[in-house]
């Protein structure tokens, strides 16, 4: 859970490897400011309203298919695209449902129509989910796709967030957004493949696939180059007691975030305002690395000098635009790297636990009045 969390706190933007991987749960916004929902899409803008703010959106929830039970009379504009050229497809993954007993996919599809039917999509691009280790991740995607060379006044191009997860089981475990365009003739000779396109990995298990100690402390320094913003905190993990308590410092403004998923609840206190927000939790996922553990991670490098500069030396696995670094001995997580636009969470200083009880009890603040956050969670 906890590299879910990383990976997905895009929202928060550390990536925490949590919710299934631990990640670096920073709330600061990755360009976009919502915690709830869990699909929204801007390029083409979607259907009905779009907001991604305030956290929990919901503009963002949308699971009825074909299109999140919106139809082309709540379009707002229809994007006028050229057909056959290149288009990059911007969406945010607005919560991360990584599950690892069947890791689902997001993918982009396209049909000819006003209200086309689910038979009449075909897909134009699809990649893994990964693996961040927090719930509370938010990851924006900017995809390039190859527009079918075929003029239409009505089409829709739609982005999913195939879940697979039994633990989103209230309306389907898919999420939907569709955006309205037109496609007209394209006065270039476009004969251009997507090179970058990325497919389903299916790798065998490796000899180095390896799950971190149950039960570990880890400071964390995360920064996306594109917004100039970092964050640090401190990640207290431990899998008998299936919790995670995160505290982190982002632009100046204090945070801490407590997970408990035997109870399902997560708590996310912004400390120096004294509100608290309460959200649901999927299920526990042990803080692993690997095809053998996540069915999506193929083995890349080892025997390298870790990024954290502690001189050790770690092995690292590829999950389409992300990696992760864990150390060779002991298979603590070092870092998490997306390929894409140099976001980077380094993580170093460790420490074995136990831990006193006291470090996972949630500040009186969330247990007296939370905000409740996510409602098809109890």
């Amino acid at each position: 859970m906890l590299k879910n969390v990383l990976s997905k706190i895009c929202f928060v933007i550390v990536l925490l490897k949590m919710r299934n991987k631990i990640v670096v749960l920073l709330i600061l916004l990755l360009n976009v400011n919502s915690i709830i929902g869990h699909l929204c899409l801007w390029e083409p803008m979607q259907r009905g309203n779009f907001s991604l703010n305030p956290p929990g959106s919901h503009d963002c929830y949308r699971k009825e298919g074909p299109c999140g039970g919106f139809n082309s009379s709540t379009s707002k504009v229809r994007t006028i695209l050229e057909a056959g050229t290149k288009f990059n497809v911007s969406f945010q993954q607005h919560l991360n449902h990584y599950y690892p007993g069947n890791p689902g996919k997001l993918d982009i599809t396209f049909a000819i129509g006003l209200d086309p039917l689910e038979e009449d999509f075909r897909i134009l691009y699809t990649c893994n989910d990964y693996n961040p280790m927090n719930h509370n991740t938010q990851t924006n995607f900017s995809i390039p796709i190859l527009l079918p060379n075929e003029p239409c006044d009505y089409c829709v191009i739609r982005v999913r967030y195939i879940t697979r997860n039994p633990d989103e089981e209230d309306h389907g475990t898919t999420f939907y957004q569709c955006s309205d365009i037109k496609l007209i003739q394209s006065s270039k000779n476009v004969e251009e493949v997507i090179i970058n396109e990325i497919s389903s990995i299916k790798s065998s298990n490796d000899p180095h696939d390896c799950c971190s100690p149950p039960s570990f402390s880890v400071k964390f320094i995360h920064w996306i180059p594109d917004i100039v913003s970092s964050s640090s905190g401190i990640i207290y993990y431990d899998k008998q007691s299936e919790q995670m308590h995160i505290s982190m410092i982002i632009d100046g403004i204090e945070y801490s975030m407590w997970m408990n998923f035997t109870s399902g609840k997560q708590y996310y206190l912004n400390i120096n305002e004294k509100y608290c927000h309460l959200f649901g939790l999927d299920s526990w996922n042990d803080w692993c690395f690997g095809n053998t553990f996540n069915q999506s991670e193929k083995f890349l490098l080892e025997n390298f000098p870790c990024l954290s500069g502690e001189f050790e030396y770690c092995n690292r696995w590829e999950n389409g635009d992300f990696l992760f670094d864990s150390t060779q001995f002991g298979c603590y997580p070092s870092a998490l790297s997306r390929l894409s636009n140099g976001e980077k969470t380094i993580y170093y200083n460790r420490k074995d636990g136990p831990f006193t009880p006291s470090i996972f009890q949630p500040d009186p603040i969330c247990l007296k009045n939370p905000i409740i956050m996510d409602e098809h969670h109890p």
